[in-house]
């Protein structure tokens, strides 16, 4: 009998059971250590206490998110066809996202058994599908995530009017619309959108097949052309479906971890990592984030947020339209952002100052707070830490190389990337409200 690996990792991933070069089963994991340790206990199964039987080893594969884990798994049970992943199925069917063969593809979940079939939610035949995913509803959320990314549609007929997934941004409206044959041959424009979303499309499958790394290369080159050829519209979108993937793939979205960050957040605890992590004895209630946003340097803005015992203050946030920085300088204008941040003792100082980014970031704001403690009479001992989106990595001025957030107990590790990614998301609705008024106003 298989016995239990003594070291597992407390990440996600995806694990597999085998027996010399032969996979027997491969599974996904939010937690490898709490999805691995329940196959050994007691009332596991006899199906289970088959496989461990004749097992000789299990290995895993750390991954950055859940959803990877989904996707990754789809590509191994596609490749290897594992015996157990059929058994321990009992009667259940895999799921596969399926995309339809016409102008303007949807996109949908189904089973296995329709995939070269008709289907009843159109009338066209499936070109193309992907999988097979173990978990309908984590497919359905991460396809819900990449169509606020990627719009595409779902309407079942072509209408005269814009549909209401147009309105909220997730359909580009015209491929819905109704168009005779001679109006769209006439029209060279339907032709260009009609690629438009065939690349979303794409985009989309490449996504499901894990292919995120070279999209989010691609659409870096199409966002660095189009900022050059002051395409500043395109040059937005692309910004932000490379942001929206980031934070699908590197900040787990899924309910479950929704759910945490709004309730039983355990603050004392999450207080105390902070305390070891910046080696301080000194009490940390008080939270502030800082994020830049802009495009080439245009329309800058910076944010500030405020959490209190690890819950938004939204009454005391804080927008800032870089004044003194001219050009894309993004470590500039923290500083700029911070130094007028720091001209307000009204709104009180914080324990804790949060930004996004990794060293560099991290020396400038901290040149800032030194700047203000002389010129300002800033007295409060303030700590800084830098949160690096790439490695997830927290950089703190007490320490030579930064900390994995994933090493992190998860509350602490929920509630600094919900400080990170408030402050993002506030930065950028100003941001978007700049350029708004600018266009406006030509």
């Amino acid at each position: 009998m298989l016995k239990k690996p003594e070291q597992i990792p407390h990440t996600p991933g995806i694990y597999f059971f085998k027996k010399g070069i032969n996979m027997l089963y491969v599974g996904k994991a939010r937690d490898l250590r709490s999805r691995l340790s329940s196959y050994w206990r007691k009332n596991a199964g006899t199906k289970v206490t088959s496989l461990l039987a004749e097992a000789d080893r299990v290995e895993w594969r750390e991954l950055e998110s859940e959803i990877d884990a989904l996707i990754k798994e789809a590509e191994y049970i596609k490749n290897h066809i594992p015996k157990y992943n059929i058994v321990l199925r009992d009667d259940k069917s895999y799921f596969y996202a399926a995309i339809t063969r016409e102008a303007f593809p949807k996109i949908f979940i189904t089973h296995s058994s329709f995939t070269q079939k008709q289907t009843a939610r159109s009338s066209k035949t499936i070109a193309y599908h992907i999988g097979p995913f173990t978990s309908g509803a984590a497919l359905k959320s991460v396809l819900h995530f990449l169509r606020k990314i990627f719009p595409y549609c779902t309407c079942f007929k072509p209408h005269k009017r814009p549909c209401l997934n147009t309105e909220i941004g997730r359909c580009l409206g015209y491929c819905c619309i109704f168009m005779n044959n001679e109006s769209r041959i006439m029209n060279h424009e339907w032709e260009i959108k009609k690629e438009e979303y065939k690349k979303n499309i794409q985009d989309i499958i490449g996504i499901l097949n894990g292919k995120k790394k070279r999209i989010i290369v691609q659409l870096k080159k199409e966002m660095k052309e189009a900022a050059k050829n002051q395409q500043f519209e395109k040059a937005a979108l692309r910004r932000n479906q490379i942001e929206g993937l980031k934070n699908i793939f590197l900040h787990t979205t899924t309910l479950d971890r929704q759910k945490v960050l709004r309730t039983k957040r355990n603050w004392a605890h999450i207080e105390k990592t902070l305390q070891t992590a910046l080696e301080t004895a000194n009490t940390l209630k008080r939270v502030e984030g800082y994020d830049i946003s802009n495009i080439s340097g245009t329309e800058a803005t910076g944010s500030m947020v405020v959490f209190v015992n690890g819950y938004p203050k939204k009454s005391e946030y804080r927008k800032f339209k870089i004044k003194t920085v001219l050009g894309p300088n993004d470590s500039a204008m923290m500083q700029e952002v911070l130094q007028r941040r720091l001209q307000h003792p009204e709104w009180q100082y914080p324990d804790v100052i949060l930004i996004d980014g990794g060293k560099p970031q991290l020396s400038v704001a901290l040149s800032a707070l030194n700047t203000a403690q002389k010129e300002l009479g800033v007295a409060k001992e303030i700590m800084i830490v830098g949160l690096a989106k790439r490695e997830e990595e927290l950089y703190t001025p007490c320490r030579a190389e930064p900390i994995l957030l994933r090493t992190l107990p998860r509350d602490a590790e929920f509630f600094l990337e919900h400080v990170r990614n408030e402050s993002h998301r506030f930065a950028k609705k100003y941001h978007h409200k700049l350029r708004e008024m600018s266009y406006r106003a030509k």
